[in-house]
């Protein structure tokens, strides 16, 4: 359905970016306004707004704020995601971390490894990582037990998550052995969809979070924290206030994955490198 086009001015693009950032920690600058404008014309018609201004008012009313960045925020996410996107710290998951982890649980009080997914937008990252760990625990150590937290400031990429539905076409990088064992497949030839095997989804929680709210904190340390290609919507005194946050709920010589074109390099955090963007809490 098409929408007549309504202008945000300048003034109004300021107000909005000023608090999404405060809020969310987003970086919007001046090139996003087109994007901005874009994609916030079907929220502006489904509260039959006629202009910006008159939203800015509705969003900047104390009653309706909290809410309202909540479902501008589905809005404007790119929500970018794939199953196994850049597989190669999958491959080192399973060649090498999983395999230290493991040697290391008969050291541990608590030997259950937690993996946490950090803007795990539809849930997909979230179920390669279950996927891989079951796969380790079938073929290397049977004892081995786990459970992965996916969090997202996303509500709308959440739903999805919790299904754990997707289009078929988006299994096209999910590997034969893993599709056979995790994953259903519709009858549905017009519609063709999979769905995430009911025991990997067990193992699976889903939560509402963001990242720079610090009362939104988990009781729970983990071995494993996956946090890629998030890190980039921010600027640098909130990546690194983010970052501080992530580390507090990563376990000594934990795991801390990010995205191929982030990197903590001279950055003062307790992390060393261990592989392609891979560090290891210090």
């Amino acid at each position: 359905m098409g929408y007549q086009l309504i202008q945000l001015s300048e003034k109004d693009y300021v107000r909005l970016s000023k608090l999404l950032s405060d809020k969310y920690g987003l970086k919007l600058p001046s090139e996003k306004h087109v994007m901005v404008q874009s994609r916030l014309q079907k929220r502006l018609h489904e509260l039959k707004f006629d202009s910006f201004e008159a939203y800015c008012r509705f969003v900047f009313n104390p009653v309706n704020t909290s809410d309202e960045l909540t479902k501008m925020i589905d809005y404007l996410s790119t929500n970018k995601t794939a199953f196994f996107r850049e597989s190669r710290h999958f491959e080192i998951l399973m060649s090498t971390v999983l395999p230290e982890l493991c040697h290391r649980r008969s050291l541990d009080n608590d030997p259950l490894i937690r993996c946490w997914s950090a803007g795990c937008s539809n849930g997909q990252e979230a179920f390669s990582l279950a996927m891989t760990l079951d796969a380790y625990k079938r073929n290397f150590c049977d004892s081995l037990d786990y459970l992965i937290v996916g969090s997202d400031v996303s509500g709308k990429m959440l739903e999805v998550a919790r299904t754990g539905i997707y289009p078929f076409s988006q299994s096209a990088d999910i590997p034969t052995a893993y599709l056979k064992q995790y994953v259903l497949k519709s009858k549905d030839t017009d519609n063709p969809r999979i769905k995430i095997a009911k025991q990997l989804r067990a193992k699976v929680s889903f939560i509402n979070g963001n990242l720079m709210d610090p009362t939104c904190r988990m009781n729970l340390k983990f071995k494993i924290i996956f946090i890629r290609n998030t890190l980039i919507y921010f600027d640098q005194i909130n990546r690194t206030r983010i970052l501080k946050q992530v580390l507090d709920h990563l376990e000594h010589k934990g795991y801390l994955f990010l995205g191929h074109s982030e990197s903590l390099i001279n950055s003062d955090l307790p992390v060393t490198l261990v592989g392609p963007s891979i560090y290891q809490k210090l």
